[in-house]
């Protein structure tokens, strides 16, 4: 009986144990445990929490408006626990890099070179041009060269996000991630 207890015991700690920590996946994939006070929700959006660059058009009350291509804005919400690069908020104007979760909270921002955000779909690629039609039905050109980080492949009718300047120079192109919606999950 004694020895049934002691496992007994053991079983229970160790569950309680699992059942009140939460583990989080740093970027090289190494689990880290720790007890964040997370849903289920909120751990998910921080794993899908996706890179916003562009100019700082506007801020008021911790929501930052930033415009992510030209005549595109995107609002994001600050809070207590967005992280601000050398403690710099940011002005409006600045260029800036944000990493913001799925439902458009803000986990941290620090400033940018000039460049833009694009999601879209493949419509032409023709050597070192590549054609983006994002979701508002609008056409981007963008130019590919030595300094321009591709991944994935990059065919016509793909879905894919890209960084780049002001004067349309590609920085990055990459598959985009699949969006979740009420029929996808």
């Amino acid at each position: 009986m004694k020895s049934t207890i002691s496992w007994l015991t053991v079983t229970l700690f160790l569950g309680f144990m699992a059942a009140t920590s939460v583990y989080a996946a740093d970027p090289k994939g190494v689990e880290i445990p720790g007890n964040i006070p997370q849903t289920g929700d909120e751990v998910l959006a921080k794993k899908d929490a996706e890179v916003l660059r562009g100019k700082l058009i506007k801020i008021q009350d911790g929501l930052y408006t930033v415009e992510t291509a030209p005549g595109q804005q995107v609002s994001v919400r600050a809070g207590a626990s967005t992280k601000f690069e050398g403690n710099n908020k940011g002005s409006e104007g600045d260029w800036i890099e944000a990493v913001a979760t799925p439902d458009m909270h803000l986990e941290s921002l620090k400033k940018s070179t000039p460049a833009y955000t694009v999601e879209g779909s493949i419509l032409k690629v023709e050597g070192d041009l590549v054609v983006v039609k994002d979701d508002k039905g609008k056409e981007i050109r963008l130019q590919t060269g030595g300094g321009t980080k591709l991944s994935g492949s990059h065919k016509v009718g793909e879905r894919i996000k890209a960084e780049y300047t002001p004067e349309g120079q590609a920085l990055s192109i990459k598959p985009a991630k699949i969006q979740r919606g009420p029929e996808g999950g």
